[in-house]
């Protein structure tokens, strides 16, 4: 587990730093910072054409490097620690999003992109690496400070052994988030 989680970040620095080196030919831009704020995690399930869902609260706490591409179109990848706790309960999960950030104004910016997931806690019964979509909107209150809120829809399913538990009935259990928080470009 702790050879996942330092590859992860060994990985993510690495692009970072190769994206801030400065290539003569091109003229990008890359900014590096830090985000916090809200984050619910909902879990839900669905079976034979019914479902449920259960939420749980916390925070996030994360560094990100926003890469320009084009005049209006940035990537923006970041490194996540999620904390969730819900009546007594807590877990810990480790995100990696990689953003499309696609400029509607001068303040204003739309997001999309995939979002990996990593369980950092035992997860007996659950795979603990996940896929999800992500989709949002960052504002800019100033050069340095920004607000953004996004929901990243669970693309795999997170049960690990499906079959022998439940039988012929096809149970598929997703993760998925909502966050709301303020980043501070450096």
């Amino acid at each position: 587990m702790k050879k996942i989680i330092l590859s992860t970040a060994i990985a993510f620095f690495t692009l970072l730093n190769v994206s801030a080196q400065d290539d003569t030919s091109t003229s990008s831009n890359t900014t590096f910072g830090v985000k916090a704020g809200f984050n619910s995690f909902i879990a839900r399930a669905s079976a034979d054409g019914a479902s449920a869902s259960a939420n749980a609260s916390g925070f996030y706490f994360g560094v990100f490097a926003d890469i320009e591409v084009a005049d209006k179109f940035n990537i923006q990848p970041e490194l996540q620690y999620i904390s969730i706790s819900e009546g007594g309960g807590s877990g810990n999960v480790l995100a990696i999003p990689i953003m499309g950030k696609y400029k509607v104004a001068d303040k204003f910016s739309l997001l999309a992109g995939p979002q990996f997931d990593l369980i950092l806690d035992d997860s007996e019964g659950l795979k603990k690496l996940g896929l999800g979509l992500g989709l949002g909107m960052a504002y800019d209150i100033s050069d340095d400070f920004f607000l953004d809120m996004r929901y990243s829809f669970g693309l795999s399913n997170r049960l690990d052994d499906n079959d022998e538990e439940f039988g012929d009935i096809d149970v598929n259990v997703k993760f998925n988030y909502f966050q709301v928080g303020l980043g501070y470009k450096f």
